[in-house]
């Protein structure tokens, strides 16, 4: 999906630069205007650190400079032209977390909050109960909270 070099220019300049340079470019299925979707993010916190949630909690694997897994069979670069891997992971239902970080976990904490257009463009995935997130440098994810335990 092409966008607007305008909407480029509000990403991360990791995203932002891939897009301009059409190395990769967003699903067809992102959606740019949207209503709020209320997600589930795992978020890193010891257990005893109970800190707001700020934009450092939604960085994508490039911006952490962390390089994705790669499934057996796939080529590390076919991962880097993924546009889900300059994105984030929410899911519609909070059981998909648990599970795939093994919850309790010492390490993160559930976070929930409403995914919505004026932070960036999402894809909804609703076989996978999945959402990908691709946050402007400036998103607004105060509405994200830790749940209680």
């Amino acid at each position: 999906m092409q966008l607007s070099e305008e909407l480029y220019m509000k990403f991360p300049i990791i995203l932002r630069n891939k897009l301009l340079n059409k190395e990769i470019e967003l699903p067809d299925t992102t959606k740019v205007d949207y209503e709020k979707i209320l997600t589930y993010r795992a978020v890193e916190r010891k257990m005893d650190d109970n800190s707001k949630i700020t934009l450092e909690d939604f960085k994508s694997y490039f911006e952490l400079g962390k390089k994705p897994k790669c499934p057996r069979g796939v080529n590390k670069e076919d991962l880097i032209k993924d546009p889900h891997y300059y994105g984030v992971s929410t899911f519609l239902k909070k059981e998909i977390i648990e599970q795939k970080m093994k919850f309790p976990n010492p390490n993160k904490k559930m976070a929930v909050g409403y995914v919505h257009r004026a932070g960036g463009p999402q894809e909804t995935k609703i076989e996978k109960q999945h959402v990908c997130w691709w946050l402007y440098s400036d998103a607004d994810v105060s509405g994200f909270e830790l749940m209680e335990e």
